[in-house]
C-alpha cells in the first residue's frame, strides 16, 4: 500500500508543478485527438446468394452500410477520401453508387475508395454463394493528426440450412487404370467432396471419421487406402475424415482384379456427420474406375483434319510464306488413329500402329458411275474366318482395272458404318494378296481374324464391302507408336497432280484373341479424297450464256494454291425467271454427269427453253455451281432482237371503227419473246393500251382509234431494240357490214 501511495503522491506533485509553471518549463505538451469512423449495417447476417441476385436488385443477400466519419469534436469530417474493403471476397463483396470510378452499380469490389465524402458514405455488402464470415474495413487519414483511423464490422453469411451432409461426390483421376502386369499405371486417386444442404463444405469432424468408402461387388485383389482418424486405413472398405469438406482415397488394382468397371461407393451420415458411431441416415454416391489390360482391342482413324495439310517445300522447311516460295509439288496430311483396349481405356503408351494406303486402280473422270471409284471393289466379300481365303460372287479380280496380283492389298470393311451387318467388326482387315485364283477367289499371305469376339466364330457369308489395289500416287508413314492417350500419328503424302483422287487408308495393330489367346489384327480403314489446301476455288465459264438454246459450260475446281482438284462431282442449282432448263439431262438441280478431270474441270451441257427476255436490271436466269463451300455463278441472258408488225385488222368496238395491231417480239435467235413490255406512242390516232406485255408466243395487241378516215403513225418500242413505226388509217363506219355506228 505504501508503494502505491508514494507513486500517487509523486504524480500529484508533478501535476501541481506543471499547473503553476514550476521548473521553468513550457507548460506541458498537448497531443491532438484523431476523429472516428462508425459503421452501421441494415443486417450483419445474410443468406447465400442462391437466387443470383445482382447488386442493383437489392436482394435478400444484401445489407446496406452507412459509414460516418467525424472529427474529434464530433462534427462531420468532410472532403476526405474513404477506403472501404472486404475480405474474403469469396464470401461477400462490396458494391457502390455509380460515380466516375464506378461505371456500373452491379460491379463487385473487394476494395474501393470513395473520394471526397461529405461525412456520410453508403456501400452495400453482397453475400456470395459460399457461407462464412467476411470483415468490412473502412479507413481514412485524419487531416488534423495525419494518423489513419479505421473501423471494422463482421458480416456472417449462412446457407440457411444445417451443416450436416446432404450430398457426396467422387471424382477418380484417372478414371481408368491397368493391371500391374501390363506395365501401365494401376492407381487412381479419388477426390471426395461432402456438402451440406446449402451447397457448403461440411465442417471437419472432431476425433471421428465422416465418410465410408467401399468397393462394391467383386474386387479381386483391388484395395482402397486412405487416412482415417485413427491412422492409415486399407482394404475393400475404409473410413476417412474430410478437411474443409474434402478427402482423398486411393484405388489400387491388382493382377487378379477383374477387367471391368469397378464400382466404388462413398457414404456419409446425414444424421450427425459421423460414420465412426454407425450410419443412421446414409447419403451416398457411386463412381467407377475401369480396370483393363491396356492391350489393343479397337482402333479408329479420326477424321483427318484438312487444316493440317502442309504444302511441302524443296528446302524441307516449314515456311510461313503462303504460297510457299519453293513448293516441291507434294502435300502432306496428318492422320491420327486412336487405340483403345476392350474396357475403353487408352492402349498403353508405345503400342505400335501400322499404316497403309492404296489409290489405284480407279475409274477415270469420264467413267460415269465408276468415275473416281475403285474398280476392284464390291459389297459381297466373304473372308474365310481364321483362314487366308477370300471370295466375292460378283468379283472381277483378274480383269477389273487390269486385274489384281500378288503384293496388292485387300481391304475388307467389317464395321457397321460401312453397311455391314452387326457382328463383323473383327473382320475389318488390311492384308496382302498372295495369290489370285479366279475372278471371284483369292488368297492372302496371312489369315483373317476368327470373328469370335462373342466367344465363338461367326460367318455371315458374302456381305462385306472390300477393295483390292495398290498405291501409285501417295504414301503414308509405315508405323508409329501411341502416346499417353492412345493416339498414333502418321503423314499421308501425295502429289498435287492427284488432288481429289480417291484413296483408301488403314491403321492396324496387334491385339489378343481372347478365345484362342493367339494374335489378333485390329484394323480400321477409311476412304477419302486426296485433299487440297482450303479454301477451295470454283470457276465457271463462259458467263453469261444465251438462253433458250443448248450451251456448254466448263466448271473448274482448284485449291488455295490453284492446284486442280480432280475426281469431284459438282452440284448445281438453276434459278429461272420462267421457262424450263436442265443440265446434263438431270433437271433444274442435281450433279454433273462427269467428275472433274486431271485439269480440275468438268463440262456441263445446259439446255433452256421458253425463258423470258432479260432486262437491264436482271438476267433471265442463273446457274449456281457448288461443291463444299465453294460456288460459281453463270447468268443466262435472253436478248431481245427486234419487234415485228404481225398485222393490222379492222374491228368495230363500242360502235367505234378501230384498227387492231398485233406486234410481235423476237429474240436474237428468232424465237418468240414472251414477257416483253412494248410501249405505243401515236400521232393523230390513239392506242389502247399504251403499254402491253407480250404473251408466251411473243405477241401484244393494241387497239388504235381516232376520227374515221384519219391517218397516223404509231411507234412501238421495247428496251434494247430499234423502235417499230406502223402507219395506221382509221376505217370509215361504212367500211363495215353492217355499218359500225350507233
Amino acid at each position: 500500500m505504501k508503494f502505491f501511495g508514494k507513486t500517487l503522491g509523486l504524480l500529484l506533485a508533478s501535476l501541481a508543478l506543471a499547473s503553476c509553471g514550476g521548473g521553468g518549463g513550457d507548460g506541458g505538451t498537448f497531443t491532438p485527438q484523431s476523429g472516428s469512423i462508425t459503421i452501421t449495417a441494415t443486417a450483419t447476417s445474410l443468406p447465400t446468394n442462391t437466387g443470383n441476385w445482382l447488386p442493383t436488385q437489392h436482394g435478400p443477400n444484401q445489407a446496406e452500410l452507412t459509414i460516418t466519419t467525424r472529427n474529434a469534436d464530433g462534427s462531420l469530417l468532410i472532403g476526405e477520401d474513404l477506403s472501404v474493403s472486404i475480405s474474403p471476397v469469396n464470401v461477400a463483396s462490396l458494391s457502390f453508387l455509380v460515380n466516375d470510378d464506378n461505371d456500373d452499380g452491379d460491379n463487385l469490389w473487394g476494395s474501393f475508395t470513395i473520394k471526397g465524402t461529405n461525412g456520410v458514405a453508403t456501400a452495400w455488402v453482397n453475400a456470395g454463394t459460399v457461407a462464412g464470415t467476411a470483415v468490412v474495413t473502412a479507413s481514412m487519414v485524419d487531416p488534423t493528426t495525419d494518423r489513419t483511423i479505421s473501423k471494422t464490422i463482421t458480416i456472417t453469411v449462412t446457407s440457411g440450412v444445417g451443416t450436416n451432409p446432404a450430398t457426396v461426390s467422387l471424382t477418380p483421376t484417372p478414371a481408368g487404370v491397368y493391371l500391374p502386369n501390363s506395365g501401365g499405371n494401376n492407381v487412381s486417386s479419388i477426390a471426395a467432396v461432402v456438402l451440406d444442404g446449402g451447397g457448403q463444405f461440411v465442417p471437419d469432424p472432431v476425433g471421428a471419421d465422416n465418410l465410408q468408402v467401399e468397393i462394391v461387388g467383386n474386387a479381386g485383389d483391388a484395395r482402397l487406402s486412405t487416412n482415417s482418424s485413427g491412422g492409415a486405413s486399407q482394404g475393400t472398405t475404409v473410413s476417412t475424415h474430410t478437411v474443409n469438406g474434402k478427402a482423398t482415397i486411393s484405388f489400387q488394382a491388382g493382377d487378379a482384379t477383374p477387367q471391368e468397371p469397378v464400382q466404388i461407393k462413398a457414404t456419409a451420415d446425414r444424421a450427425d456427420n459421423n460414420v465412426s458411431n454407425g450410419i443412421q441416415d446414409p447419403v451416398s454416391f457411386t463412381t467407377s474406375v475401369v480396370v483393363s489390360d491396356g492391350k489393343l482391342f479397337s482402333i479408329k482413324i479420326t477424321s483427318p483434319d484438312v487444316n493440317a495439310i502442309l504444302a511441302n517445300t524443296v528446302s524441307g522447311d516449314v515456311s510461313a510464306d503462303f504460297p510457299p516460295l519453293d513448293p516441291d509439288g507434294t502435300y502432306s496430311l496428318t492422320v491420327s488413329a486412336l487405340g483403345t483396349d476392350r474396357q475403353g481405356n487408352p492402349v498403353l503408351p508405345g503400342t505400335p500402329i501400322r499404316f497403309g494406303s492404296i489409290d489405284e486402280p480407279v475409274g477415270t473422270f469420264d467413267a460415269g458411275a465408276n468415275a473416281n471409284r475403285f474398280l476392284i471393289a464390291g459389297g459381297d466379300g466373304n473372308p474365310q474366318e481364321g483362314g487366308t481365303g477370300f471370295t466375292a460372287p460378283t468379283g472381277h479380280f483378274r480383269t477389273a482395272g487390269g486385274g489384281a496380283g500378288p503384293g496388292d492389298a485387300i481391304i475388307v470393311f467389317g464395321k457397321t458404318q460401312h453397311g455391314a451387318p452387326q457382328g463383323n467388326e473383327d473382320l475389318e482387315s488390311a492384308l496382302t494378296v498372295g495369290r489370285v485364283n479366279s475372278e471371284t477367289s483369292l488368297n492372302t499371305t496371312t489369315p483373317f481374324n476368327n470373328n469370335n469376339t462373342t466367344g465363338s466364330s461367326v460367318d455371315y457369308g458374302p456381305v462385306l464391302d472390300y477393295i483390292v489395289g495398290r498405291s501409285n500416287h501417295g504414301n503414308i508413314t509405315a508405323g508409329a507408336f501411341t502416346n499417353d492417350v492412345g493416339v498414333a500419328h502418321a503423314e499421308l503424302t501425295y502429289t498435287v497432280e492427284t488432288l481429289g483422287h480417291i484413296v483408301a487408308m488403314w491403321a492396324q495393330g496387334d491385339g489378343t484373341d481372347r478365345v484362342t489367346n493367339g494374335s489378333r489384327r485390329v484394323t480400321d480403314a477409311v476412304q477419302l479424297l486426296y485433299p487440297g489446301i482450303a479454301p477451295a476455288q470454283l470457276v465457271a465459264f463462259p458467263s453469261p450464256i444465251p438462253g433458250n438454246t443448248t450451251t456448254n459450260v466448263t466448271v473448274c475446281l482448284a485449291d488455295a494454291l490453284n492446284s486442280p482438284i480432280q475426281g469431284v462431282r459438282i452440284g448445281y442449282q438453276m434459278d429461272l425467271s420462267g421457262g424450263t432448263g436442265s443440265i446434263d439431262g438431270n433437271g433444274a438441280s442435281g450433279a454433273l454427269d462427269n467428275t472433274t478431270g486431271p485439269d480440275g474441270c468438268a463440262d456441263a451441257t445446259v439446255v433452256t427453253s421458253g425463258m423470258p427476255v432479260s432486262t437491264a436490271d436482271s438476267p433471265s436466269g442463273k446457274i449456281t455451281f457448288g461443291v463444299g463451300g465453294a460456288t460459281a455463278e453463270v447468268d443466262i441472258i435472253v436478248q431481245l432482237g427486234f419487234l415485228s408488225n404481225a398485222g393490222l385488222g379492222r374491228i368495230c368496238t363500242n360502235a367505234t371503227p378501230t384498227v387492231r395491231a398485233t406486234i410481235k417480239a423476237f429474240t436474237t435467235t428468232g424465237d418468240p419473246a414472251g414477257g416483253v413490255q412494248i410501249t405505243a406512242a401515236c400521232n393523230g390516232v390513239t392506242a389502247n393500251p399504251s403499254t402491253a406485255t407480250t404473251s408466251g408466243n411473243g405477241s401484244a395487241v393494241f387497239d388504235i382509234s381516232g376520227t374515221p378516215g384519219a391517218s397516223g403513225t404509231c411507234t412501238f418500242s421495247a428496251e434494247g431494240v430499234a423502235p417499230l413505226n406502223v402507219q395506221v388509217t382509221i376505217p370509215d363506219a361504212d367500211d363495215f357490214s353492217p355499218p359500225c355506228g350507233p
